[in-house]
């Protein structure tokens, strides 16, 4: 699975909507856990198509707290106290589908 910094893919389009949202309500599971067992917080971020959480010390975590407004998809800084709908209410939004 993850380690430091890592990537979970979902499409969410059209007819496999459903498939969709059961796929992103498992993404998120699995971002939990890695939070959980992070030593550290993480920056969580939805690029359109993949989930990514990053270390906080990345260029990209850098790139995201500096210019949060240029990346639409920043849901926040998480770290082992995160719970289901600290990620699924800003995601749901963004997808456009409750989550």
């Amino acid at each position: 699975m993850m380690q430091d910094e890592g990537v979970l893919s979902v499409a969410v389009a059209g007819e496999h909507r459903t498939r969709s949202k059961i796929v992103l309500v498992e993404i998120i599971h699995q971002t939990l856990d890695v939070l959980l067992t992070a030593e550290e917080a993480r920056l969580v971020h939805w690029d359109g198509r993949i989930l990514r959480v990053h270390k906080l010390s990345s260029r990209k975590a850098n790139q995201i707290l500096h210019a949060p407004d240029a990346y639409p998809g920043f849901l926040g800084v998480f770290d082992h106290r995160a719970r289901y709908r600290d990620l699924a209410e800003p995601l749901g939004d963004i997808v456009g589908v409750q989550l």
